[in-house]
């Protein structure tokens, strides 16, 4: 199947800008302001149920477990905190109830307790809860390790190997695991792209993106950082990311570059997928420079895109403009806690064709 016959078969609002708050964020002491990222009929709903609009519009939009990272109670988990309050076999219903969103989004850790070693048992228990309410398992996040190593002089360097060989062996564990959970998309850590190391992704990622293709699994990588290449990775579960070090002056052309140019490259060179993730402030400066990737990157689409809030730009017009050029994958929402996921799903429903 070709990209773009997937894309297209998958299943602006102004002054929202800055509104929601990036995974592992909150807001300083105080909920949203009430009534804001709503306009054209796509509010409703309020603190709590679905928004009164079509299901066909609840049915591009995916939530991330991450979102609930901090509330959210592994099986494996016996001692929990007294904020771990929900089950992880509860969340499809919550986000039901919550939202009327049937896309569940996973990172890998709340999957599996050995991440080295995906359980089938377990993903078979986690599809059924999941067939019980009507939902699916969209994506897996798997952070199993950096696809490229930043070293001590600025230059990155592919996985070789040993650390290729067990990279790869455990990559391949989860793309025989996911046809279980009914997953279609795999979604990487690429680690630090540069000149020096996409050509050593992309061999890695094309090894795994042919493998998983019999299964018709799509492996992507997402957009990273705001230019400088630093060291791949996500905050733990309700934790936020380290923060990035200060970055000397580049020239907007060679910084966007770092931010998808390299990214679309190995796609191209591997045959594997892009998931554009909108970040949060300074990776896209200003509405044109995310409407660009948006557009760059769209032949090569998972199908899905990760939605955060920037003061830089309106996620609305994002949005907006992405359904203007035949974007018709999942719009995927990366934000928390609720009050802040409320207003980029209202957001994002006002501005879906």
């Amino acid at each position: 199947m070709k990209r773009r016959e997937f894309l297209l078969g998958a299943a602006g609002v102004a002054g929202t800008a800055g509104l929601g708050w990036g995974q592992g964020q909150t807001p300083a002491g105080q909920a949203p302001p009430a009534g804001q990222g709503g306009g054209r009929g796509g509010g409703g709903g309020g603190r709590g149920g679905p928004a009164n609009v079509p299901a066909a519009k609840l049915a591009r939009i995916a939530i991330m477990t991450l979102n609930h990272g901090s509330m959210l109670r592994l099986p494996w988990n016996t001692n929990p905190n007294p904020n771990q309050t929900l089950a992880l076999m509860d969340l499809p219903q919550y986000y039901v109830d919550m939202y009327g969103v049937r896309n569940v989004e996973f990172q890998h850790t709340h999957v599996a307790q050995d991440t080295t070693n995906p359980d089938p048992a377990f993903f078979k228990e986690m599809k059924a809860k999941l067939d019980a309410v009507g939902s699916r398992a969209n994506q897996i996040n798997i952070e199993i390790g950096t696809m490229a190593q930043l070293g001590a002089d600025g230059k990155a360097v592919a996985l070789a190997g040993d650390a290729r060989a067990t990279w790869l062996t455990t990559a391949r564990k989860w793309v025989d695991a996911a046809p279980l959970l009914g997953i279609k998309r795999l979604m990487l850590n690429q680690g630090a792209l540069t000149d020096e190391s996409k050509d050593g992704v992309s061999s890695l990622w094309k090894e795994l993106q042919d493998y998983a293709r019999p299964k018709q699994i799509m492996i992507s990588n997402e957009t990273r950082g705001s230019g400088v290449p630093t060291p791949g990775g996500r905050g733990g579960a309700g934790q936020a990311p380290p923060p990035p070090p200060a970055q000397p002056a580049m020239p907007e052309p060679e910084r966007l570059r770092y931010v998808w140019g390299i990214l679309n490259e190995c796609v191209e060179k591997s045959g594997g997928y892009s998931n554009l993730d909108f970040g949060g402030a300074g990776r896209f400066r200003n509405q044109q420079q995310l409407h660009d990737a948006i557009k760059g990157l769209m032949s090569g689409n998972s199908g899905s895109m990760h939605i955060k809030s920037s003061p830089d730009w309106d996620i609305g017009k994002a949005v907006a403009f992405a359904e203007s050029i035949g974007y018709q994958g999942l719009y995927t929402i990366e934000v928390n806690p609720d009050p802040a996921i409320r207003i980029v799903y209202n957001t994002i429903l006002a501005n879906i064709a």
